[in-house]
């Protein structure tokens, strides 16, 4: 009954979120047990709850077909995906350890533990009590009620059942490290006829309206979609195009129409207004500003292996970074409208003690209902420099659906976490966000903390030590040569390097040094920066490039024929003299985010080669991009997307109409 349950309300809201219809948060507020058994307020029968939400997703799936019709008429066009500008990337290969025989994430036999009925399992299936099955083995998570990165809400939508048809959708977690995590709470098996019937059912797919990507848009993972540019291509433009534009979706993207756009502003201080898209163009004046956007968790993979395990996803390997000119309106103006005193909350003269940050919330949700939310200090959004918006456009064109359209939220300087896509209510509150994401996701713990011993069981007892990120550390990288390349140096006495830099909250890169020899000597490159910022707002990156000579033993080892390998890398210094860090073990965290230290490029320079060809070494690729000295410490098969030999399909075998909406 509960699997039915699931699969019902599943599919409902799919068809719902499908058709860019948002009401599923009118569903989302019912209470619903399994049968119609109380669980305390009022209950409704799944049947009724089912028919009532089938018909109701009918309905707009009418209204959907009555628009389509209009749009098909001339009334609206979504965006195309643009031509793809870059040659594809190279195909790639597996690990050394990766074998699609390999059965890692197979529960080991454990004929000391009890055998339980799937009537058993079925009946832990709430707060009180949580277990799941998968391939076999019986686990009791109930502990685990507050520590999963993507809420509580998924893990009740999942108690009392199987995980494999969930893990069909959400393969990331299929790396190895948390089902060897999970057999520490193993309880029991289930029967080998029981263990099939369990996971023989159909997890409803709601990203199958997804848009398609770039093939340099590299996924970190598939649903939802995380991709990164391939970052040899980052210094081929400063304005990052917008189907390279790193991609962070936390939930499935919503597709919206213009019409149907509103935007809900509430909270202290202020009375309560509702803009459509059309209001926020003409109401206030456009606005625009060129920031990078670099997602809190840029480089999560390096801080993957043997002895340090990360429990979140995507695990960036480098690329989580971009740069774009957003159009707009700004907050303060929005705010002001709305009756806040934004001129004298910004000059300090009013301090109201109830209206400490702006609370963002989406239109995505997940399959319970939820929606993506977060938040910015107060002061951010009312400062006169600022240059928070909310934007509309991306690099002249409207955004594309993948960053936000029709509206998302734009706070330079801050990490891309805070910057809330598809946003449809801003709430001024004395409290910051209360969303998972804000509260749990993005916070920076001490190198002693990790997932398995204090983070799983949340809350920890030191939350005060764990900051929650807004402001980003330095960053560098190198960007050419790529990683893993051959490079022609026939007759070449210089190598060229080139990469991209930026520091979070408008401090200034003032000097970017690279090495040849990793990190032995240094010298200052040249920087480039096109537009002008003031002090403390530079929230663009700056790029850079030198041309160094090459050191006397490598160039008379390339004279002999022979082939030379370099390791390049780089640090950045920003206007507070704050530079990178060499290694990542003193600031090391369960939740892999500001990661900054050295990144590594290993090249091969090739004197057989004619100068400034350039090959990738094909015998280690596993993926365009490479962490930190061009190799992964554990096996990567996409962050869990081909590692598991019992899930291989094409995770985009399927998809809706709606993909082709850009």
């Amino acid at each position: 009954r509960h699997q039915d349950h699931t699969r019902t309300m599943m599919y409902a809201r799919q068809s719902v979120l499908r058709h860019g219809r948002q009401s599923i948060h009118a569903f989302s507020s019912l209470n619903l047990s399994p049968g119609g058994s109380s669980s305390g307020g009022t209950t409704t029968s799944v049947a009724a709850v089912g028919a009532t939400l089938l018909c109701a997703a009918s309905a707009l799936i009418l209204t959907s077909h009555n628009t389509t019709t209009a749009l098909e008429e001339g009334e609206y066009q979504f965006q195309k995906r643009p031509e793809q500008k870059y040659p594809s990337p190279e195909a790639t290969i597996k690990h050394p350890k990766e074998s699609h025989n390999a059965d890692f994430n197979d529960p080991p036999p454990r004929p000391d533990l009890p055998t339980f009925s799937l009537e058993d399992v079925a009946e832990h299936n709430d707060e009180s009590s949580m277990w799941f099955t998968f391939r076999g083995g019986v686990y009791d998570m109930t502990f685990f009620i507050n520590g999963h990165p993507g809420g509580t809400p998924r893990l009740l939508m999942a108690a009392g059942q199987d995980l494999e048809p969930y893990w069909e959708v959400y393969r990331q977690h299929l790396r190895g490290h948390v089902t060897q995590w999970m057999e520490k709470y193993r309880i029991g098996n289930l029967s080998p006829e029981d263990a099939k019937k369990a996971a023989d059912f159909q997890f409803g797919d709601m990203y199958e309206t997804d848009p398609m990507r770039d093939p340099n848009n590299l996924g970190c993972t598939v649903k939802p979609w995380c991709g990164e540019p391939r970052i040899d291509l980052l210094t081929r433009d400063y304005i990052t195009p917008n189907e390279l534009f790193y991609v962070r979706n936390h939930l499935a993207v919503p597709d919206i129409e213009p019409e149907d756009y509103e935007l809900v502003i509430k909270g202290k201080g202020i009375k309560k207004h509702k803009f459509t898209l059309e209001d926020l163009k003409s109401k206030f004046p456009k606005h625009e500003v060129v920031t990078t956007l670099q997602c809190a968790g840029n480089r999560r993979e390096d801080m993957h292996d043997d002895d340090h395990k990360i429990f979140i996803a995507p695990h960036w390997v480098v690329g989580a970074m971009s740069t774009a000119k957003w159009g707009g309106v700004k907050i303060r103006d929005v705010l002001k409208y709305c009756g806040l005193d934004v001129d004298g909350m910004a000059l300090g003269t009013n301090n109201p003690s109830d209206i400490k940050h702006v609370q963002f919330e989406g239109y995505d949700t997940d399959e319970t209902g939820l929606c993506y939310g977060g938040s910015i200090p107060i002061d951010k959004a009312v400062d006169g420099l600022g240059d928070a918006i909310f934007a509309f456009e991306m690099n002249g064109e409207p955004l594309p659906r993948d960053h936000g359209y029709p509206v998302r939220a734009i706070a330079p300087g801050h990490a891309g976490a805070r910057q809330c896509k598809w946003l449809h209510k801003v709430i001024l509150s004395d409290k910051e966000s209360q969303k998972s994401w804000q509260q749990k996701s993005y916070r920076g713990f001490a190198p002693d903390i990790t997932f398995e011993g204090d983070l799983a069981d949340w809350p920890p007892p030191r939350l005060d030590q764990a900051p929650i990120v807004q402001e980003m550390p330095v960053q560098s990288l190198v960007c050419n040569p790529p990683q893993n390349s051959l490079l022609g140096m026939k007759g070449a006495t210089d190598i060229t390097v080139k990469g991209v830099a930026w520091s979070g909250g408008g401090r200034k890169v003032e000097r970017v040094d690279v090495s040849i020899d990793g990190g032995k000597t240094w010298t200052a490159a040249e920087l480039y920066k096109p537009v002008e910022q003031r002090r403390n707002h530079h929230w663009a990156w700056t790029q850079f490039s030198k041309t160094l000579p090459l050191p006397e033993d490598v160039r008379k080892r390339l004279e002999k024929g022979e082939q030379v390998s370099l390791d390049i890398t780089s640090k950045a210094m920003n206007s507070d003299f704050n530079v990178q860090p060499e290694r990542m073990e003193p600031y090391w965290n369960a939740r892999g985010v500001c990661i900054n230290h050295w990144y590594h490029v290993r090249t091969q320079l090739d004197p057989n080669r004619e100068k400034e060809t350039v090959k990738h070494d094909n015998s280690e690729i596993e993926f365009a991009n490479t962490p930190t000295g061009g190799k992964f410490e554990q096996p990567w098969g996409q962050h869990g997307w081909t590692t598991d030999p019992k899930h291989q399909s094409d995770p985009r075998a399927h998809v809706e109409p709606e993909a082709e909406h850009y």
